[in-house]
């Protein structure tokens, strides 16, 4: 596990920062009632999104080769932006007596909209336009010995 491309240690990041925060998130809120954690809204919902994507992000950069975290960074690098995007969308909005989710699903606020776009620009960029010195392909090959 030498190869620590950027990819792979951006990964790595988000997939310890991500469980963190999805294991944190059942502290404050055990229920579907939006509650606040660090300022951002959570839910049952998004502490579970959290933990999948954390989860994925650590399997991803602790792969034998980690070529499996660029192509993390770079789909839901995608998925954070969108979604950053459509928190910004009112109509975007909606649920059953009042209690407005993003897309039906789960609750979101301002703090989350702008986070959510933060960090889909930075696994964009990443994803898309940093190398290091990835192979570009999704299949391990040891390096041959002498």
């Amino acid at each position: 596990m030498n190869n620590w491309t950027p990819n792979r240690i951006l990964a790595l990041v988000l997939g310890i920062v991500f469980t963190l925060v999805g294991i944190l998130g059942f502290f404050v809120t055990s229920t579907m009632t939006p509650n606040y954690l660090f300022g951002f809204g959570v839910d049952v919902i998004h502490n579970i999104i959290h933990l999948v994507i954390g989860l994925v992000g650590l399997a991803a950069a602790l792969t034998a080769s980690g070529v499996w975290s660029r192509r993390y960074n770079q789909v839901f690098g995608i998925i954070y932006f969108v979604l950053g995007i459509a928190g910004l969308i009112p109509a975007l909005h909606f649920g059953m007596m009042g209690d407005m989710r993003l897309l039906g699903i789960t609750f979101v606020n301002g703090a989350d909209n702008v986070l959510h776009l933060v960090v889909g620009i930075v696994m964009i960029a990443v994803g898309f336009f940093v190398r290091g010195t990835d192979t570009g392909n999704d299949s391990y090959r040891p390096t041959p010995t002498a």
